[in-house]
C-alpha cells in the first residue's frame, strides 16, 4: 500500500516566503548576467518599441524546438496583425543533421509560402522584402542582425551551427534559391513576442515563452549592462533576452526526480530552470516518480508497464488530459496510453493524478517566482506598483494545459499577497515571436 507521506517526499509544494526567496535569487543572477555571464541576460539590440500605428507587410521566421513556422504579417495598424504563415513539424534528421541542410530546408519552406501569397501582398520578383528571424535557442547577439548560436538544447545537436551566425547560414541558402529576402533582424522568441504584445499594448514590459522550452525577455537600461560596451549615443533601453532556463542551479528546491532527470539526460547541469518547469520535461518527472512507485511502493501492484519504461514516454500531454479528468477519467487516460498486466485501480489513478498535479503546481509557482523576479528588477517597489503592468505570455504549456495560465495567476496573487491583480496583468498572446520578428523587421529595415 502506497503511503500519504511517501508520495509528499517530493517536496514540490513550495510556500510564499520560499518563493519571495526565489524571486530575488532570480534577480541576484539577472545582475550578475547583466556584469559577468554572457551566457545570460544577453543584449538584443532591439532598443526601440513599436507604436501600434506601423503599417505594411513583412516576413517572419521562427525556428522553435519543435516546430518551424514561416510567416507574411501585415501590420494594420491600430495593434492589429494579419498573419499568413505554414507550419512544420521539424524533422528529428535535421535536428541532428548538417546546419546547410537545415538551412536548405528553411529555404524551401519560405519558397512555398511565398509562391502561395497573393501578388498583392508581395511581388517576389521585383520588390525587396525584409524579414525578421526569431531564434529560440541562445545567440550571442552582436547586432540587430549579427550574432552567433550557442549551445543549443531541446534536442538539437546541428552539425557546423555552434559558434556560427544563423542569418549569415540562412541568407546563403536564400541566395542559393533565389529568393530576394534580405534578413534585417534576428531575435530570440522571447524577444519578439514582448515586441509584438508592445505593438497593441504599451505597457508590456516583460514577455514569457512556456512551452517545450521556456524563456523571457525585459527591457533594461544600456547602463546596467556592464559586461557590453555601446557606442556613445546608443539608445538609453534595450529589451534583454534572459535566457532564465539556465538559471537556478543554485538556488531552486531540487527533489531527487530532479535530480536523476538532470543525470539521464543528454545535457546534465544544463538548463535547471527550463528542466523543472518546461514541456519537454514535466512529463519526465512524473514518469521517473511513478517508475520510482511501481519499484518501491507499490503502485500498480508493483508491476510497470512496458511503454513506461522508456524515457521521456509518459508525455506532458497525459498531464493536462490526467488534470482536466476524475479518478475515473485519469484510468481512462492510463488503459489508453500503456498497457497493465492488470488494471489499474481508483486509488492508484488517484495516486498518479495527485502526482501530476504537484509537478504541474510546482511549475506555475516557478514561473510565478520567476515572472516577478523581472517585474521586480524592472520596478524595485514590487509588489506595490502604481503603473500598469503587461506580461505577454506565448507557448503551448501556457495556452493548451489545462488550468495551466489561471495557476499561473494565482500563483503571482500569492506571491504579491493579494487578492486581486490590479495593476499586473498577465496577457496570453498567439505567434508573438512570429508577429514580433516581423515588426522588428520593418523597424530595422532602412
Amino acid at each position: 500500500m502506497l503511503k500519504e507521506e511517501n508520495y509528499n517526499e517530493s517536496k514540490t509544494s513550495l510556500e510564499t516566503p520560499k518563493l519571495l526567496s526565489i524571486v530575488d535569487s532570480f534577480i541576484e543572477s539577472y545582475q550578475y548576467g547583466l556584469t559577468n555571464d554572457h551566457s545570460i541576460m544577453i543584449p538584443s539590440y532591439v532598443s526601440r518599441l513599436p507604436t501600434g500605428k506601423e503599417m505594411g507587410t513583412y516576413f517572419a521566421l521562427d525556428l522553435g524546438g519543435t516546430n518551424l513556422r514561416v510567416a507574411a504579417v501585415t501590420l494594420l495598424g491600430d495593434g492589429k496583425t494579419s498573419v499568413e504563415q505554414r507550419i512544420y513539424v521539424i524533422p528529428d534528421h535535421l535536428k541532428m543533421g548538417t546546419a546547410e541542410e537545415l538551412f536548405d530546408w528553411i529555404a524551401s519552406i519560405t519558397q512555398e509560402l511565398l509562391e502561395s501569397l497573393s501578388s498583392k501582398v508581395v511581388n517576389t520578383n521585383n520588390d525587396k522584402m525584409f524579414m525578421g528571424v526569431t531564434f529560440s535557442f541562445p545567440i550571442d547577439q552582436t547586432a540587430i542582425d549579427r550574432g552567433k548560436v550557442m549551445r543549443m538544447g531541446k534536442g538539437f545537436k546541428v552539425i557546423g551551427l555552434e559558434g556560427k551566425d544563423p542569418v549569415e547560414l540562412l541568407q546563403q541558402a536564400y541566395n542559393r534559391k533565389g529568393i530576394n529576402i534580405h534578413i534585417s533582424a534576428i531575435v530570440n522568441d522571447s524577444v519578439g513576442t514582448l515586441v509584438a504584445n508592445a505593438y497593441k499594448d504599451q505597457n508590456t514590459i516583460v514577455s514569457v515563452i512556456q512551452g517545450t522550452g521556456t524563456n523571457a525577455a525585459c527591457i533594461v537600461q544600456i547602463g546596467s549592462i556592464k559586461k557590453k560596451k555601446f557606442p556613445p549615443g546608443f539608445p538609453e533601453y534595450m529589451i534583454i533576452n534572459t535566457e532564465w532556463s539556465l538559471v537556478g542551479a543554485d538556488f531552486l528546491p531540487f527533489t531527487k526526480y530532479d535530480k536523476l532527470l538532470d543525470e539521464q539526460s543528454d545535457s546534465p547541469g544544463f538548463q535547471p530552470f527550463e528542466k523543472m518547469t518546461s514541456g519537454m520535461y514535466l512529463g519526465e518527472l512524473v514518469r521517473l516518480v511513478i517508475v520510482d512507485y511501481v519499484e518501491n511502493f507499490g503502485l500498480f501492484e508493483g508491476k510497470l508497464p512496458e511503454e513506461l519504461g522508456i524515457k521521456y514516454n509518459f508525455k506532458t500531454t497525459h498531464m493536462s488530459d490526467i488534470e482536466s479528468k476524475d479518478c475515473t477519467g485519469t484510468l481512462k487516460v492510463l488503459t489508453k496510453n500503456f498497457t497493465f498486466i492488470n488494471n489499474p485501480s481508483i486509488e492508484d489513478a488517484g495516486i498518479i493524478k495527485r502526482i501530476v498535479q504537484k509537478f504541474s503546481r510546482r511549475s506555475c509557482q516557478l514561473q510565478a517566482a520567476a515572472i516577478a523576479s523581472l517585474i521586480k528588477l524592472q520596478c524595485p517597489e514590487f509588489p506595490e506598483v502604481e503603473r500598469e503592468i503587461r506580461v505577454a505570455i506565448d507557448g503551448s504549456i501556457f495556452h493548451h494545459y489545462f488550468k495551466y495560465s489561471i495557476l499561473v495567476s494565482k500563483a503571482m496573487k500569492d506571491i504579491q499577497q493579494i487578492k486581486e491583480a490590479k495593476k499586473i496583468k498577465l496577457s496570453g498572446i498567439f505567434d508573438g515571436g512570429c508577429i514580433g520578428a516581423a515588426i522588428i523587421a520593418m523597424m530595422y529595415s532602412r
